[in-house]
Formats: structure tokens, C-alpha cells, sequence
């Protein structure tokens, strides 16, 4: 989708930004979950070095 111009109708416009807003948050999750697996990781690791030996 191309980015609408400044010609375009309001509601167009808004329409562009809500998608793009929706696009953006799916990365954010993404990003989030992989956070928290390396963060589980990093976790089971000192885990297994502190009560392993």
C-alpha cells in the first residue's frame, strides 16, 4: 500500500495509520517473546551452573 498524499480525503489518510499502527505491533510482539526466551535461557543457565555443582 503507498503512502497516501497530502491530497488524499481525511479518512484515508486514517486508515493508512491505523494499518500501519496494527503492522508495528505485530513486530512488537515478536520482539517481546524472543526477550523472554532469552531471558528463560539466560536463567536455566545460572541455574543449572548454581545448583548443579
Amino acid at each position: 500500500m503507498t503512502p497516501p498524499s497530502g491530497d488524499d480525503a481525511l479518512h484515508i489518510r486514517q486508515t493508512y495509520l491505523r494499518k500501519r499502527r496494527s503492522r508495528d505491533f505485530g513486530t512488537w510482539r515478536r520482539t517481546a517473546v524472543w526477550i523472554g526466551v532469552g531471558a528463560t535461557a539466560c536463567w536455566l543457565c545460572v541455574a543449572v551452573f548454581v545448583f548443579g555443582s
